[in-house]
């Protein structure tokens, strides 16, 4: 999927063209610097939103937001990209993503860092502040960090609208307009959707399945946002946004490919009318550490109402029936 940013219809947005992580690391210290106690008459509603991004940051870490008056932000300290000093005691630690994620034990270095600098261990929180999607924050808490994702961050900016400031309000109509095509998969009808609509209904699958994972695969033809759930041996289930619900298995030893392939298609394809569906050989059979060893005989696996929009629980239905052909399959053959 090409990553392409929500574009404003109504006048041009300066975050529509401004859109790397430094820009936003750039609002994100513009906004928090309204908060110094100095600033409160030289617009209030900026003063009072900065301050309700503070106190949102401290009820993440379930800790009662001090009273301070100074507030001092840089930006890329130690390669930390917000660093946010109140009163010159409380340091709050800003890790800003988009569409990338954390690697490299970049979240365990900066708290190291800020540590060593003579802060209290109970005055630090650390954020990590993400705008765009990801599928698993499991790192990011074990790491010390909170998420404080696109819909929280909404939240508190929308306290702010009361303000005429160009830029508070461009970023704001940016970040509600990411938000509004990620949720459109709930309103669009199923051959509109593009990548962002995708990755909510994988979101809010995740929810109603309660498992799964879902990321993007680049390969030679184009790649794929995909959705792996139903893990059971050897066997799982990859939905894809070409509409296809597959099958796969993960063999890591070559020599057993081939007879696991025919095994596990076989077993697949003769119990699926069971639990009320059809299923089919791939077009062609891989070779590799994974493989498909059968997909839905069905255009399209989710399932639409009569005007062409998603009908939600009739697709969680198809995957938990195809979930449970797994299990069933799978236990048959560790008795």
């Amino acid at each position: 999927m090409t990553t392409v940013e929500p574009t404003m219809l109504e006048k041009p947005n300066i975050f529509s063209f401004a859109t790397t992580e430094l820009s936003q690391d750039a609002f994100i210290a513009w906004l928090l610097a309204w908060a110094d106690t100095k600033y409160a008459s030289a617009n209030p509603q900026l003063h009072a939103c900065a301050r309700e991004l503070i106190t949102a940051f401290f009820a993440k870490h379930s800790k009662p937001v001090p009273r301070f008056t100074e507030v001092n932000v840089t930006r890329q300290s130690k390669h930390i990209d917000v660093l946010c000093v109140l009163d010159g005691t409380y340091a709050i630690i800003i890790e800003d993503k988009t569409h990338t994620e954390a690697h490299s034990n970049q979240l365990a270095k900066y708290l190291t860092n800020i540590q060593g600098r003579g802060y209290q261990p109970e005055n630090i929180l650390a954020m990590y502040f993400k705008t765009g999607d990801q599928s698993c924050y499991k790192a990011i808490y074990q790491h010390g960090f909170q998420p404080f994702l696109r819909s929280e961050v909404l939240a508190v900016l929308e306290t702010g609208t009361g303000t005429s400031n160009a830029i508070f309000h461009d970023y704001f109509e940016w970040l509600y307009q990411w938000e509004a095509r990620v949720a459109a998969y709930q309103t669009l009808s199923l051959e509109k959707w593009d990548g962002y609509a995708w990755i909510g209904f994988y979101k809010a699958l995740k929810e109603q399945l309660g498992e799964g994972n879902w990321g993007y695969v680049p390969n030679q033809s184009g790649g794929f946002l995909g959705f792996w759930c139903g893990f059971e041996d050897i066997l799982h289930i990859q939905l894809v946004d070409n509409q296809e619900l597959r099958f796969r298995i993960d063999v890591p030893e070559a020599s057993r490919r081939a007879a696991l392939r025919r095994h596990w298609h076989h077993k697949i394809v003769t119990h699926s009318e069971a639990f009320g569906f059809e299923t089919k050989k791939p077009t062609r059979f891989g070779h590799g550490h994974s493989m498909v060893v059968a997909i839905l005989n069905s255009e399209d696996y989710r399932q639409a109402v009569h005007n062409g929009q998603l009908d939600m629980q009739a697709t969680v239905d198809v995957i938990r029936r195809a979930i449970a052909l797994v299990k069933s399959v799978t236990s048959e053959a560790s008795e």
